[in-house]
Order: structure tokens, then C-alpha cells, then sequence
């Protein structure tokens, strides 16, 4: 049954009208759109196989009135603020069968809530070597697990290489850690993808530790990304040994993303 929503003067409302009331009527799109007055109390349904929007303009809806947005089809749909609209939510962008409500403060300024949908999963990319992360269809939000790469040791050893993320809200970097030059007699590399500061000794000793590069630093950052737009990681190379020394271990990446 059709609920007769918005009311209208002279309407007659049956028992079995007013049973249906909690079905909102739906309003299907099959492109990008812009609400209307009329969507309030509706659920605009967008079934759009590409990314698209759902705009919210100012002075369209007034304190109280609420609609809701839900995604079926399999292009991320982002919910828009228009020219002087605030719209206040964790996430603004729906993957497919996602929802979201949203509630008028004032004439300009909304809340956006996730009203369920698919279960979002942890996905982690894990990066031994500098290359580019692109985020899914509607990922707008990542978090970086980075490692520096360890300085080498000898003299003339090079200290470790930074590991950065240049996310869509600016570039996170980890530092690589210093090269000890004191010479030594023989070293031990740090491991590939560790971070790990080279080892140093001297030529009479098997147990003492005479020289010791500095681990790269860590760091776990989260930060914005746009859905789809790749973004550079870098990762870096192990400290250059120096004479009768060691490199350093190489660094790694890691981010996670909820899908």
C-alpha cells in the first residue's frame, strides 16, 4: 500500500493507512541528483552503476525534517552539501546497499547517520617496496603503519631511507635512523623489510656490540583519501654500509582500509 504522505487536507485515513505508516515512500534515481522539498519523509533510492551524488541545497528543507539516502546500485553514491550547507557525518559516502539518515537542524545545517547496510571488512596492503595505493570505491578514510629503514654502520655507512604515505590530507613520513661511522671490522645487515639498525663489531670480539645503526622510526597515522585516486608510498632502502660494516634493514607499509 501507498502511504498517503505528505497529508493533505481532507484526507481520510483508514486503519490500514495508518498501519502502512512507517513505509516511507521511495523515490528511485538512476543518475545523480539534487533533493527536493518533496524528499522530505522519503528514501531516495540511487541506482547508479558509476560513482554519483545526492546534493543538499540550502533553504530546501526546515528544523525537523529528516530523509533518508540509500545506495543500491553499485557506484559509491557521496552525499553533497550544497553552496552554505553544513552537513555533519562520520562517513558521506555509500557503498553499495548502505544507508544513511539525515536530520535538519536549521535550513543549511543536517546530521548524517548510517542507517546499516553491508558489513564493512578491515583490508590490509602491505608494501615491501615503494609503489601506489588506490582506494576502493567509496574508502575515503585510511590508516598507515609505517616504518623508517635502519641506518648502516662502518665508516662512511649511509643512514636508513623515510617511509611516508602521501595521503589526500597531506603527506605522513617516518625518519630513517641515523648510520653509525665508527669503524668496524665486520658487520650484520639488518633484515630486509625490519627497519632494523645495522650491527658493527670489532675484529676480536664475537659477543661485543662495538657500532650499532639506529632503527628507523615508526609511525601509525590515519588520514583522507580520495575513493579510487591513487596515492604514492614510499618505502625506504636500508643505510648504505660503510667500510667493513653493514646496511641497514629496509622499511615497509602497511595500510588499512574498511571496506
Amino acid at each position: 500500500m501507498t502511504t498517503p504522505f505528505p497529508f493533505v487536507a481532507g484526507t481520510v485515513l483508514t486503519a490500514a493507512k495508518l498501519n502502512d505508516i512507517t513505509n516511507l515512500p521511495l523515490n528511485d534515481q538512476v543518475a545523480s541528483y539534487t533533493a527536493l522539498v518533496g524528499d522530505a519523509g522519503k528514501r531516495i533510492v540511487m541506482n547508479v552503476a558509476s560513482a554519483n551524488t545526492v546534493t543538499i541545497n540550502n533553504s530546501i528543507f526546515t528544523v525537523g525534517d529528516t530523509l533518508e539516502v540509500l545506495n543500491k546500485g553499485a557506484g559509491a553514491t557521496t552525499i553533497t552539501a550544497g553552496a552554505g550547507v553544513t552537513l555533519n557525518g562520520l562517513s558521506l559516502v555509500l557503498s553499495q546497499y548502505q544507508g544513511a539518515s539525515i536530520t535538519f537542524l536549521s535550513a543549511s545545517v543536517a546530521l548524517v547517520f548510517p542507517t546499516g547496510g553491508s558489513v564493512k571488512t578491515p583490508r590490509i596492503t602491505a608494501f615491501s617496496a615503494s609503489g601506489t595505493f588506490t582506494p576502493a570505491a567509496g574508502v575515503t578514510y585510511a590508516v598507515s603503519y609505517i616504518r623508517a629503514a635502519g641506518g648502516g654502520t662502518g665508516a662512511g655507512a649511509g643512514a636508513g631511507g623515510n617511509s611516508s604515505v602521501a595521503f589526500a590530507g597531506g603527506t605522513i613520513t617516518a625518519t630513517g635512523g641515523v648510520a653509525d661511522t665508527t669503524a668496524s671490522n665486520y658487520g650484520f645487515a639488518g633484515a630486509a623489510n625490519s627497519g632494523n639498525g645495522a650491527i658493527g663489531r670489532d675484529s676480536g670480539s664475537t659477543a661485543a656490540v662495538n657500532t650499532l645503526g639506529q632503527n628507523g622510526s615508526f609511525v601509525v597515522a590515519g588520514n583522507t583519501v580520495t575513493p579510487a585516486v591513487g596515492i604514492t608510498v614510499t618505502v625506504g632502502a636500508g643505510g648504505t654500509a660503510g667500510t667493513s660494516g653493514a646496511a641497514g634493514g629496509s622499511g615497509y607499509v602497511y595500510i588499512e582500509t574498511f571496506e
